[in-house]
């Protein structure tokens, strides 16, 4: 029998790198694979798809981070990262 919490969590999924640009608010997807050249965000090979993708779960956790992370502490004079 299935545990029941199995069905009350959300659906992870694979994205486009693009689409992760627009969730973490980067104008261009070079941003994203800058941070996945970086370690920071892991990107997977899918099976008949040419183009890497990222899940979604990690993309927001990353998002979610940032967003504990600036509330935290504040950066000084310069100009502000979003990530990494």
């Amino acid at each position: 029998m299935h545990n029941q919490n199995q069905f009350n969590q959300p659906l992870d999924r694979f994205i486009k790198i693009t689409e992760a640009a627009e969730i973490l608010g980067y104008a261009h997807y070079r941003s994203i694979i800058m941070l996945i050249d970086d370690g920071i965000l892991p990107a997977y090979d899918l099976p008949h798809v040419e183009r890497k993708r990222v899940l979604q779960s990690e993309v927001l956790a990353l998002l979610k981070s940032k967003e504990d992370e600036s509330e935290k502490k504040k950066r000084g004079r310069g100009r502000p990262r979003k990530f990494g």
